[in-house]
């Protein structure tokens, strides 16, 4: 019964969603994000001893992106004790169109949009209150940019 509620098939292993009528949805998890002491020895844990690609390198900024084989979802490992850790976020298209969207169905904002390296991010609530950080691409071009060059 639950399954048919949602609009989920439920006669095979593989659920199939139906399609949402909303252009804004979650295309993927963009990213975890963990503290760590030492930025530049824990790189060379998360390349040598986990097999993860660094994609990129912010010295300003303090982190470092490292994407999987199969994936290119990140690991962000970062030097700032004061960011949530561990910390996550769901790839949007714009941020800013979705909070538009969110909020004219009644759901909260829990933090507003504001501007981060690759574009926007806000965190939302769901109906029980569980926080769902988004971020977009939007300074990138909707695309990941994988170095520190414009």
């Amino acid at each position: 019964m639950l399954c048919s509620l949602l609009g989920v098939a439920s006669t095979s292993h593989k659920s199939t969603v139906l399609k949402h009528k909303s252009m804004n949805t979650l295309l993927k998890i963009d990213s975890i994000m963990f503290y760590v002491s030492d930025l530049e020895e824990s790189a060379k844990f998360y390349r040598n001893i986990l097999g993860l690609r660094q994609n990129w390198c912010d010295q300003e900024q303090g982190m470092v992106g490292f994407s999987f084989r199969e994936s290119d979802s990140e690991i962000v490992i970062h030097g700032d004790p004061n960011l949530p850790n561990p910390s996550f976020s769901f790839l949007v298209r714009n941020v800013e169109k979705f909070c538009d969207e969110y909020q004219k169905k009644g759901y909260r904002i829990v933090k507003d949009p504001f501007g981060v390296r690759c574009g926007k991010y806000a965190v939302l609530a769901d109906p029980d209150g569980n926080e769902l950080p988004i971020i977009d691409l939007t300074k990138f071009g909707n695309k990941p940019r994988y170095s520190n060059s414009p």
